[in-house]
Formats: C-alpha cells, structure tokens, sequence
C-alpha cells in the first residue's frame, strides 16, 4: 500500500478522535446517569459501546471493511443520538452524541473513499 497523503492523515486522526470521543462521551453520560459511581454505571458504559468495541483493531490498521461496518453501526447510534435530543432535558447530551456521530461517519466516508482511490492507481 502506498504512503498515505497529509489529508488522509488527517482524515485518519478525525477518525479516531471521533470513535474514541464517542465513547468517552459515553462513560460521562452513564457516569452522571447514577449519583455515584458504582458497578452498575460501568455496566451501562460497556453495554452502551459494547458494538464498538469489536472495531478498534480494524480502524488503528486502516482496514477498509472494519471501516465500512462502523459506518453502519454509528448509524444505530446517530438515530438514538436524535432520540435522545428529542427530550428537553438531555438535549445537549443527544446533540453532542449527533455531533460525534456525524464526526465518525463522514470522516470514515472520506477515509474509505480515498484508500479506494489510492488502491486503484496502482
């Protein structure tokens, strides 16, 4: 594979800030969820990024697959990210998860756009 460009290392990095921040975000929300900490709210945290877990790997080696899975899979949590932003309360909480979502989804979009175009010219 040829060396990547300064764009898709950017586009690499905006990739893991926002898989790694969505689930940061995460721990915070099942955190203030409770009073305290307590067993039960990392229970909630690892249920609630339990389906992004399995793509770690695949994101850090640049796999296009794993990439393309994780498009589909963040899609799940942009319409609970709307979901959530529905309720007056937790507006900010549902925004911020959109935010993320979006983040993810389309630097994953351009990432896996040009690794295909970079593939092809060889």
């Amino acid at each position: 594979m040829s060396q990547p460009n300064s764009k898709q290392a950017w586009v690499h990095k905006g990739v893991l800030f926002s898989y790694y921040g969505l689930i940061l975000f995460f721990g915070g929300v099942s955190l203030l969820a409770l009073e305290s900490v307590r067993f039960t709210s990392l229970v909630i945290w690892l249920i609630q990024i339990a389906p992004l877990l399995p793509f770690a790997w695949g994101l850090h080696r640049q796999h296009r697959r794993s990439q393309l899975w994780l498009c589909l899979v963040v899609l799940l949590y942009f319409m609970h990210g709307v979901l959530v932003a529905f309720d007056p309360e937790r507006r900010w909480q549902g925004l911020i998860q959109i935010a993320f979502c979006c983040g993810l989804f389309i630097s994953l979009s351009l990432s896996i756009r040009w690794q295909r175009s970079s593939q092809k010219s060889i």
